[in-house]
């Protein structure tokens, strides 16, 4: 009887838990969050005067709030509405989005931006930035753990968002700091001829530490320096 009772009571808290709803009203949009598949998913409608307009689903869904984060309500200066939807898929490394649409007349999806990180208006022009992490070489030859990652700097337009290279410029490392990478890869261990690596062979630790740090140079507007080093 006891474990009639207790699995009555699971199952309940389980629909119930699929029963609930956020619900938010943004102007004539309103956004209403569920979970499903007993908590173990998150589905976002979005509609508009009652009808559809727009829908995301994942494991983890969450409609970010502009003024707790600090963020204005427009992040493209067209003077229409903003909203940013993040969602994570559960899994490890870095598997989250945020959709930012715009709600004009009608809802629309500027962009989706994969790793989001933080927001800001870094120039002050009034096009909002925000940091991604570039995957784009994640598990080339490392494992994760030792992949580059690269900081972005993703900058808002009426028609998306870009990359903003100015912003992403650091200054030069001295020749001090570019000497200090080389011992660091040099202490790390032995080479090996990119060409005799095979597929699936990882690049020795010295490499993997030379390796990132070009990429970082790469992506700061630095890599000349390094090669005059």
């Amino acid at each position: 009887m006891q474990i009639v009772l207790l699995f009555l009571l699971f199952v309940t808290g389980a629909f119930a838990a699929d029963s609930t709803a956020s619900v938010t009203t943004i102007g004539d949009y309103t956004f209403t969050i569920r979970k499903k598949n007993f908590g173990m998913t998150h589905e976002l409608a979005v509609t508009r005067r009652d009808k559809p307009v727009w829908s995301v689903s994942d494991y983890y869904v969450k409609l970010l709030n502009s003024d707790s984060l600090g963020m204005p309500r427009d992040l493209t200066d067209d003077k229409i509405q903003d909203v940013v939807i993040e969602t994570h898929s559960g899994g490890a490394h870095l598997p989250s989005a945020q959709y930012v649409l715009s709600l004009g007349t009608k809802i629309e999806a500027l962009d989706t931006i994969e790793n989001a990180g933080k927001w800001s208006d870094k120039d002050g022009d009034g096009l909002w930035e925000v940091t991604a992490n570039d995957l784009t070489l994640d598990y080339w030859k490392l494992p994760h753990s030792d992949s580059p990652l690269p900081v972005v700097i993703l900058e808002a337009t009426r028609d998306g968002f870009a990359p903003n290279v100015e912003l992403m410029r650091a200054e030069a490392p001295t020749t001090s700091e570019v000497l200090a990478m080389l011992r660091e890869s040099r202490d790390a261990g032995i080479w090996k001829d990119y060409l005799a690596l095979r597929d699936d062979d990882f690049l020795p630790g010295s490499m993997a530490v030379l390796h990132r740090h070009f990429v970082e140079l790469i992506y700061t507007g630095n890599a000349k320096r390094f090669g005059n080093a």
